[in-house]
């Protein structure tokens, strides 16, 4: 999908530009959940800066890496391989990560010193796009423009659950034990979230038959997705898609780390999620309720 709400494009986008846009993105939603954003305008630069300094602090060593545990109460820091799974039927989930909650918080700034700001610009460009996608999605729900933004005051914030992921899925070993993933069926718990993936391909959405559809790295492309709480609002109009990492077959791929980068995106931890749609089967939460629930459900401490 192409869009005229870019970063960059100015003057701003006239009103028809804003619901047209929005009601695209919204239909493609109600089809599957997720969406490829074309001409966004989040430079390449930036995108490839913050996938190379991840994958500096992904090379250092096990040792130096536990260094920098993700602290569960500032979610943000590193990510063992073993330390997340979201299916209890895999033996194991092949994946380490680095989550980025604060651009002040913990970094690894002697082993990886271009982390920290190439995190900081990455955020800034992330939060800039979001804000537009909201703006665009509540007109096509026929919302207030600025119901979403104005819910979504503080991303990035000890009042907000919205952060980057840094992800890693190292090469699969031979004798890797049956069963195991590169990383579990699961919904992401926001309310959108931005994927930028390499171009090894992995990740399977299940479409509306229940079916998995492999959804392909497209260049240039944001990978776009409904979460659980912009399903609860929507009372089930959106549904948040549930989707997975495969290990690959062919065996150069088995061999390859795969990376990708994530920006989730999640109400203030304040807001009340209620259906704005009449009856619906959840109980109204509230943004930070939900996410510590999901963090419980899925983190081995």
């Amino acid at each position: 999908m192409y869009t005229n709400i870019r970063l960059g494009n100015e003057p701003s986008p006239t009103d028809p530009v804003w619901l047209r846009v929005g009601k695209e993105i919204t239909a493609a939603f109600q089809h599957i959940g997720f969406v490829y954003l074309k001409a966004h305008g989040v430079p390449e630069g930036q995108v490839d800066q913050i996938v190379s300094a991840g994958a500096k602090f992904f090379d250092l060593s096990q040792e130096e890496k536990d260094k920098f545990p993700r602290d569960p109460d500032k979610q943000q820091g590193y990510v063992a391989i073993g330390r997340e799974r979201f299916n209890d039927i895999h033996s194991y989930e092949i994946r380490e990560a680095y989550d980025v909650k604060r651009t002040d918080g913990m970094f690894p700034d002697i082993a990886v010193p271009e982390f920290r700001p190439a995190a900081a610009d990455f955020i800034d460009t992330c939060m800039k796009l979001t804000n537009r996608i909201l703006i665009a999605m509540a007109l096509g729900l026929d919302l207030d423009r600025n119901f979403f933004v104005n819910t979504h005051r503080e991303i990035c914030s000890d009042n907000n659950a919205s952060c980057l992921r840094l992800l890693h899925y190292p090469p699969v070993a031979p004798d890797i034990s049956e069963g195991a993933i590169r990383c579990g069926t699961h919904t992401d718990y926001g309310t959108i979230t931005l994927l930028f993936q390499d171009d090894l391909g992995g990740l399977y959405v299940r479409d509306r038959k229940g079916q998995w559809v492999s959804a392909e790295p497209i260049p240039g492309t944001i990978l776009v997705n409904v979460g659980d709480i912009l399903q609860f609002w929507t009372s089930d109009k959106l549904i948040a898609t549930e989707h997975k990492v495969l290990i690959p077959e062919e065996e150069v791929r088995r061999r390859t780390c795969r990376r990708s980068t994530v920006f989730f995106v999640h109400p203030d931890d304040p807001v009340l999620i209620r259906p704005l749609y009449g009856a619906s089967t959840f109980t109204p939460v509230t943004a930070r309720d939900h996410v510590l629930r999901r963090f419980r459900e899925t983190y081995k401490y």
